[in-house]
């Protein structure tokens, strides 16, 4: 069954797998992402290509300020952050980020970038292809991209297994983007 293209930045969708709740970035997730922000292994992990910071914060405040700006960059359709909750802990264990970049590149189309900040007790292949099983089924159509591409260094072991698996092949070149440890993925598979 088809379902209905939600437009990301006129009503931001809620989705909703097994274990985890992905809904827009709210400032009430300060002190939960805190815990994940302020993890310096968990932020190797991160991909702050192009970005303002290295998304490693040590005070409430800061996370609150850059909850604020993600939240700010939405209501300009910069991108949509959101938090991912785990249901049966009811607590924002990190964070997505999507935007369907703004040039069609040559043999890709359009394509969608993805962040995925998890807190590191997170970080397993598991927990990376839920999250990625409910990405595919919905980012392809609702910020209308035909490929998605996403960064993991060679030492995220378990990311690279989880986007393998899933079918994310590893970008040799950077065609897309200036930077190395892209995998893509195409919504034709």
């Amino acid at each position: 069954m088809l379902r209905k293209k939600e437009n990301p930045y006129e009503r931001c969708p809620i989705y909703e797998s097994k274990g985890f709740i992905l809904r827009l970035v709210e400032e009430k997730d300060s002190e939960d992402l805190l815990e994940c922000y302020s993890n310096p292994i968990a932020a190797k992990f991160f991909n702050s290509d192009n970005c303002t910071s290295d998304f490693i914060y040590e005070t409430l405040d800061e996370m609150k300020e850059c909850i604020k700006f993600w939240i700010c960059e939405y209501k300009n359709n910069g991108y949509v952050r959101f938090s991912i909750v785990d249901k049966i802990r009811n607590k924002a264990i990190g964070t997505i980020e999507m935007f369907a970049k703004q040039d069609y590149i040559g043999e890709f189309g359009e394509v969608g970038v993805l962040r995925l900040d998890l807190a590191s007790k997170y970080e397993k292949v598991e927990v990376i292809t839920e999250l990625l099983d409910t990405i595919e089924a919905n980012f392809y159509c609702d910020f209308e991209v035909e490929n998605i591409i996403t960064k993991a260094i060679p030492e995220a072991i378990q990311r690279v297994s989880a986007l393998k698996n899933r079918g994310f092949r590893e970008l040799e070149t950077n065609t897309i983007v200036p930077f190395d440890c892209y995998f893509l993925k195409s919504k034709r598979g």
